[in-house]
């Protein structure tokens, strides 16, 4: 049986809804943090960002990119590996970019959003992306050409 891939959108609107947000996916259920994981065993969670009104999709990239909110990350409990997708062009309104966290399981990628690094960089955000259109999935890989 398919795993369906979360179908709706967590929108973050603070530091504490970043945390909240994969708390909130994965549920108290064992079968929650089961979906979660891809085949490996890891979980990941993507998230679509969208750059502040005053600030150019350079600019933005540029503070997501930089040692400042890449220290802070790099700091999160569990954290295995970090993706950042960057559009080339990206069309007007459209997203900015797309963030991976990847987990060795489950319950790691939930200790690790409830954690006080992963606050700190939902706090940090703010100062580059517009936290009321960006937003978090929860997401489980199904490879179809490896």
């Amino acid at each position: 049986m398919d795993t369906p891939v979360l179908d709706r959108r967590h929108f973050l609107t603070s530091a504490v809804a970043v945390a909240a947000t994969a708390a909130t996916v994965l549920g108290s259920t064992g079968a929650a943090a089961q979906q979660s994981e891809n085949s490996s065993g890891s979980a990941k969670i993507i998230f679509v960002l969208f750059k502040r009104g005053d600030l150019t999709h350079e600019e933005s990239v540029a503070e997501w990119i930089g040692p400042l909110h890449t220290g802070i990350v790099r700091k999160v409990p569990g954290l295995r590996r970090w993706v950042q997708n960057h559009p080339s062009m990206p069309p007007t309104g459209m997203a900015d970019g797309i963030g991976e966290l990847w987990f060795d399981s489950a319950d790691a990628m939930a200790r690790a959003m409830k954690s006080p690094e992963m606050a700190a960089a939902g706090e940090d955000a703010k100062r580059f992306l517009d936290m009321e259109k960006t937003y978090a999935l929860v997401v489980s890989e199904k490879t179809i050409i490896a």
